[in-house]
């Protein structure tokens, strides 16, 4: 991996992290290349993964992301900024390197379609009125919901929003998918499950309404209007974002870091 590009959250501090990141790496015979990269150094937390994940999205095959932590949650990253010269110790080493599943969303009206991809999660969520929509599990009927929303995760976004509003965190290992609501209404005349749904990979999620209206669709930290929408499917993609790490985390560690 010996072609590398930074990117940052903005601040001054993780901007001088990665001038003094690029400059000592070059030292070392690495080669900044923002077109084709091998290693994206993210310093920042979790939010600049996601702004790096999309921004080098359609070449994820042949890439990989380790993370220096200056930002609010760090529970990507490896280092944190004290940790900076480990860090370039480690670098030349050969790292491991750890899979994440990728989701991918298609949005469908009668003329056109729309297609996004997730590493977090995908949402479908209504703030402004009752959100009534149909799941489907695969091609069968599972139920209609109202409420907010649904927030649609896998095993990696299962830390983030969807730990949140109360769905199960999936340690690493189990590619599942899983389904959350997002304030669901519960009573006699409207009942939907009422708890997360966990699911195995292969499943397509299938979110039908005769109006989306005022509805977003948000996949990650962006976001879409879903007025001119009627179907949405949202299932596991081929693609998937690869993690170097040049040190051992435990996954148990991650998570007391996000307390």
């Amino acid at each position: 991996m010996k072609r590398f590009i930074t990117i940052n959250r903005g601040d001054e501090e993780s901007k001088r992290l990665c001038k003094y990141i690029r400059e000592s790496m070059v030292k070392k015979n690495f080669t900044i290349d923002e077109k084709n990269p091998e290693l994206i150094i993210y310093v920042g937390g979790d939010g600049t993964l996601l702004k790096a994940f999309h921004e080098y999205l359609d070449i994820l095959d042949n890439v990989s992301f380790v993370g220096i932590h200056t930002g609010t949650l760090g529970f990507s990253t490896d280092y944190t900024a004290q940790e900076v010269e480990e860090f370039l110790e480690n670098i030349d080493n050969e790292p491991v390197i750890e899979e994440k599943q990728v989701l991918e969303v298609e949005c469908y009206n009668t003329h056109t379609s729309k297609h996004y991809y997730a590493l977090n999660e995908v949402r479908v969520e209504n703030i402004v009125k009752t959100q009534a929509m149909d799941l489907y599990l695969d091609s069968t009927y599972f139920e209609t919901f109202r409420g907010n929303g649904v927030c649609i995760s896998a095993q990696y976004g299962s830390t983030a929003y969807n730990r949140s509003i109360g769905g199960a965190v999936i340690y690493p290992g189990l590619e599942l998918l899983q389904v959350t609501e997002i304030s669901g209404i519960h009573h006699r005349h409207s009942r939907s499950l009422g708890a997360p749904l966990i699911m195995n990979p292969n499943i397509q999620v299938t979110l039908k309404s005769d109006s989306f209206d005022h509805a977003l669709l948000c996949y990650d930290h962006l976001h879409i209007h879903l007025d001119d929408i009627h179907e949405i499917r949202v299932r596991n993609s081929d693609k998937r974002m690869k993690f170097a790490h040049f040190k051992e985390i435990s996954h148990i560690d991650r998570l007391n870091a996000l307390f």
